[in-house]
């Protein structure tokens, strides 16, 4: 670049032997002949020459808050979701990315980054886990471990068990049951591991 391009204030790529950095031109040394320039982690170079002032770089565009935008619109936001409470004391970060719609009403529907699964109605007819859980034990007469509870209730077809841990479905839905229903559980817990229907 020219040397009476080089502006006090503005910032440039300049070379720095092989690679090239960004810096802001803080001042200009005449004793040295020198431009003083700050990177963006606060180091401080002296830049000589002005060749190596490769070009002037623009300050990006701050960008606007969910907030902003919105109240840009006009518009009031009503939070939604298992994670609105988060979302609304985040809507000032400029970095937030939540999807929204504006309903007919004007008012904004903020959404979830990952909406929460609902479970829809079973297909053919299958039972809930617990519900297969009981069938299964009361076929079977006896005292069962949860791993074969399982094997057996998808054998069979009792129930459709989504996710990567069937087993932590069962075995957690049966002692959850147990513990908070106590006499009233379908479920008896026999031995250790070892549960039976009432």
């Amino acid at each position: 670049m020219k040397k009476s391009s080089i502006q006090i204030g503005n910032r440039y790529e300049i070379q720095l032997g092989k690679n090239t950095t960004q810096v802001k031109v803080a001042s200009f040394d005449e004793d040295y002949g020198t431009w003083l320039c700050e990177t963006d982690s606060g180091k401080t170079l002296r830049v000589k020459d002005a060749v190596r002032f490769r070009k002037e770089v623009k300050p990006p565009k701050a960008k606007k808050s969910l907030r902003e935008e919105i109240e840009s619109m006009g518009i009031t936001v009503t939070p939604r979701g298992h994670r609105a409470t988060k979302t609304m004391r985040n809507l000032d970060d400029p970095t937030l990315n939540r999807k929204y719609h504006v309903k007919d009403n004007g008012t904004v529907v903020l959404e979830d980054d990952e909406p929460v699964k609902r479970m829809g109605p079973k297909p053919n007819g299958a039972m809930s886990v617990l519900a297969a859980a009981h069938k299964v034990l009361l076929e079977e007469g006896r005292p069962m471990r949860v791993i074969e509870i399982m094997e057996t209730a998808l054998a069979r077809q009792y129930c459709v068990v989504g996710g990567k841990t069937p087993f932590n479905t069962f075995n957690g839905g049966i002692r959850t049951e147990i513990s908070k229903k106590g006499n009233e559980s379908r479920f008896v817990w026999v031995d250790k591991g070892l549960f039976a229907a009432r």
